[in-house]
C-alpha cells in the first residue's frame, strides 16, 4: 500500500492517479515564450508590448529603446520635409547634429532637419534570443534596420564605438613628427618652366640695375596668383 500525505492509498489507485495528472499537464499550453519562437510581432507601443503577454516587461521596454536608438542612429536626415515625406510618408522634425559645411554655409543655425519616424516595433524571438527592430511606413532594405537582441544596448554600443574611434586618436603630447621617416637632406633645383615664363632680368640684376620707383611698379604690374 501506498501513502499520500498520511493517507493509505491502493497501489492499483496511486497510478491511476499518476495517470491521470499526466494527461491533465500535456492539455495545459506551454509557455508563451514557445508559442512565439519563430513568429514576428508588431507592436505600436511599449504599452501594447507589455499588456499583451507575449513578451516580458523588461524585452519589452529594450526593444522599443533599442529601435529608438538604431532610428536615430541610422535614419537618413533631410533639409525640407516635403523631401522626407516623398520617400519615407511619415517623418518629424530632429534637432540634427551641425556639422561643419553647415557651420559655413548661409543657412540659419537652427533650421531643423527631418528624418523618418516609425510606425511601431517589429520584434521576433528568434533561436538566438529575442530581437527588435523599428518599423517604417514604407519597406526598408534589411540591412537599414536590422534586428537587435534585446538582451543588449544599442545605445551603449554606439558610445563603445565612439570611444574607440576618438582612442585612435593619439594625445598632442604622444605626437612624434615624422618619426618613420628620414629626413631629406638632398639639393633642390626647380627648372624655369615649373615656375612659368621668366621675362626680364632677374635676381642680382635688378637689384644693380633698376630704380626703387622701377621696381615698385614692376611689383604693382606683376600677375596675382592666389
Amino acid at each position: 500500500m501506498a501513502s499520500y500525505r498520511g493517507f493509505i492509498v491502493a497501489p492499483h489507485i496511486f497510478a491511476i492517479t499518476i495517470l491521470i495528472g499526466s494527461a491533465f499537464c500535456a492539455l495545459v499550453p506551454a509557455p508563451a515564450r514557445a508559442e512565439t519562437a519563430e513568429k514576428t510581432y508588431f507592436f505600436a507601443t511599449r504599452d501594447a508590448c507589455m499588456t499583451s503577454g507575449v513578451f516580458t516587461p523588461q524585452e519589452c521596454a529594450a526593444a522599443f529603446a533599442n529601435a529608438r536608438a538604431q532610428l536615430r542612429d541610422k535614419a537618413p536626415r533631410y533639409s525640407e520635409s516635403g523631401e522626407c515625406h516623398l520617400h519615407f510618408r511619415l517623418c518629424e522634425p530632429i534637432q540634427a547634429d551641425a556639422s561643419i559645411e553647415d557651420s559655413l554655409s548661409d543657412e540659419p543655425a537652427d533650421r531643423p532637419a527631418f528624418a523618418p519616424s516609425a510606425l511601431g516595433v517589429e520584434i521576433i524571438a528568434a533561436p538566438r534570443g529575442v530581437e527588435a527592430a523599428p518599423t517604417l511606413a514604407v519597406d526598408t532594405p534589411q540591412r537599414l534596420f536590422a534586428y537587435f537582441p534585446v538582451s543588449r544596448s544599442y545605445e551603449a554600443e554606439i558610445e563603445d564605438k565612439a570611444l574607440r574611434e576618438s582612442a585612435a586618436i593619439l594625445a598632442p603630447d604622444r605626437f612624434v613628427l615624422f618619426s618613420k621617416h628620414k629626413a631629406f637632406t638632398g639639393e633642390v633645383r626647380f627648372a624655369a618652366a615649373a615656375l612659368g615664363t621668366i621675362k626680364g632680368p632677374t635676381g642680382a640684376q635688378t637689384s644693380a640695375t633698376e630704380t626703387r620707383e622701377q621696381r615698385r611698379l614692376r611689383l604693382k604690374n606683376a600677375p596675382f596668383i592666389p
